[in-house]
């Protein structure tokens, strides 16, 4: 019974923390970053790369999809939501990204954080010109799965499927196009 009560304690204390994390509120586009989600796991990979946990989104046309389906191309995947002023700041970086990638093996993917309906999502990223596929996600697996202490955040793969950068606040395009260069080679 007492952990049955805390649960909604700590749900709302994680969520508080999010929102008042550095992502969400003023970050700094050069930040370091992120060493370590805390759901990640190391195995044999790339010296510090981690496999992203197993998780199924969802997608605007209402199935799912996981970031195994993004292995042997380089993604770069971005939480974000439509209530996040630095998420909408970013936005018009990754669009650029999406568009400058788009003939090679990379993967732009958005992951939209308890941001409304399909058609609310749909509605807002007309407004910045979005193509690259959204999909659908809640705090709470943001959070605790994937390690997003704030939001925009932002994963690089590589096509084997390793998590290689972790990026907290929003990123510019020459920063991951650089990263995006880097596991090209």
């Amino acid at each position: 019974m007492k952990r049955r009560a805390f649960a909604p304690v700590a749900r709302g204390v994680a969520i508080a923390s999010v929102l008042a994390a550095p992502g969400c509120g003023e970050a700094d586009p050069d930040a370091n970053p992120v060493t370590t989600p805390p759901a990640a796991t190391v195995d044999d990979g790339p010296s510090g790369a981690k496999r992203p946990p197993p998780h199924a989104f969802g997608t605007l046309e209402g199935g799912e999809i996981g970031l195994e389906s993004l292995e042997g191309r380089v993604a770069v995947v971005n939480f974000w939501g439509t209530w996040c002023l630095p998420c909408r700041r970013e936005l018009p970086e990754l669009v650029e990204l999406a568009e400058a990638y788009d003939d090679q093996d990379v993967a732009i993917v958005g992951i939209a954080v308890d941001s409304g309906s399909a058609t609310e999502i749909r509605t807002f990223l007309s407004k910045f010109g979005v193509e690259y596929p959204i999909w659908l996600s809640g705090m709470e697996p943001a959070v605790s799965k994937f390690g997003a202490l704030g939001f925009p955040f932002t994963l690089v793969i590589d096509r084997d499927g390793w998590i290689r950068k972790e990026y907290l606040g929003p990123q510019t395009y020459d920063s991951l196009a650089s990263e995006i260069d880097a596991l090209l080679e």
